[in-house]
């Protein structure tokens, strides 16, 4: 089994403080697609401020899936890249400083089942 990182950082993986896995970047980042249109235009006591609509396109930079080999990918990614069971990403954040160092585990996307 092989660890890809398709983030733009070294990704590291650790246990009681101690890094045990350094997933170093692949030079491949996953990314998705960010539209954005003018929705409105506020002016706040005479400064205007424009207000954008955001959507979401495509995820790019996601190689086909390959048996044994999980990616390394954002949230964001991870949210568009639709049922991929191969995509990880950090859980359990380990910070020094309020700065990300490191993860304590990763995570796959999850199913919602409804509201009971």
């Amino acid at each position: 089994m092989r660890i890809v990182s398709l983030v733009p950082h070294t990704t590291r993986l650790m246990n009681m403080g101690k890094v045990v896995l350094s997933v170093p970047p692949s030079g491949l980042v996953a990314r998705v697609e960010v539209l954005e249109e003018k929705a409105e235009v506020l002016d706040l006591d005479g400064t205007v401020v424009p207000v954008m609509r955001t959507r979401f396109g495509r995820v790019t930079g996601v190689p086909d899936a390959e048996p044994g080999t999980f990616y390394i990918v954002s949230g964001l990614v991870l949210d568009y890249a639709g049922d991929r069971g191969d995509l990880l990403v950090p859980a359990r954040l380990v910070r020094s400083g309020g700065r990300v160092i490191g993860c304590q585990a990763f995570a796959r996307a999850s199913v919602c089942v409804g509201r009971g």
